[in-house]
């Protein structure tokens, strides 16, 4: 059905003024039009980009990597470079800060930032709580919690080592009966 017609049938209901406010009718171009009304949409973003403000840029570019973090965790695998350390190492570049300020502004030392930022210290709650407030509540701490629990599920699958020393310690475990093994009930 073409535009007009679904236009005729819409005015058989609404008024002029209905349809306008409801709906967006595309225009049929030629393809030079286009092709010019592609560019004239590319230059106004291009114009609007520019006139940015500094809060502007950072409000947007934590937003883009809140969506990142949320589409990583929807991921079934692990990847190291999409770590919290490297998240939060992306936030404070987004922030246009240096590690030093903003271990100032969230209340630790620098060195312990480093340790979290190069994954030789875990955060706690209570970093994360802190990295929420600093977004502004853009990036909710569950997301950063999300983020390092995705790490330790990494490690508990793959460190078959640990887990085998580990289990060498245990006494009086249950036995547990796999399923495919033989009823020795006697049933």
């Amino acid at each position: 059905m073409s535009y007009e017609k679904i236009f005729k049938k819409l005015q058989e209901k609404y008024t002029i003024e209905e349809i306008a406010e409801s709906m967006m009718i595309p225009a049929e171009l030629t393809e030079e039009q286009e092709k010019e009304s592609r560019e004239a949409l590319r230059q106004l973003r291009l114009k609007l980009q520019r006139e940015r403000t500094e809060a502007e840029k950072i409000r947007y570019d934590t937003l883009r990597l809140r969506f990142q973090m949320e589409d990583y965790l929807k991921e079934k695998e692990f990847s190291p470079e999409k770590s919290f350390g490297k998240c939060l190492e992306e936030y404070i570049h987004a922030l246009r800060k240096t590690k030093k300020a903003f271990a100032g502004d969230i209340g630790i030392h620098y060195t312990r930032l480093s340790r979290i930022l190069h994954g030789k210290e875990e955060p706690n709650l209570a970093l994360m709580y802190r990295l929420e407030k600093h977004s502004g509540q853009l990036i909710p701490a569950i997301l950063w919690w999300k983020l390092m629990i995705k790490k330790q599920e990494h490690q508990i699958r793959m460190d078959e080592k640990t887990r085998i020393e580990e289990g060498r310690k245990v006494k009086n475990a249950l036995e547990s009966r796999r399923p495919d093994a033989p009823d020795s009930s006697g049933a």
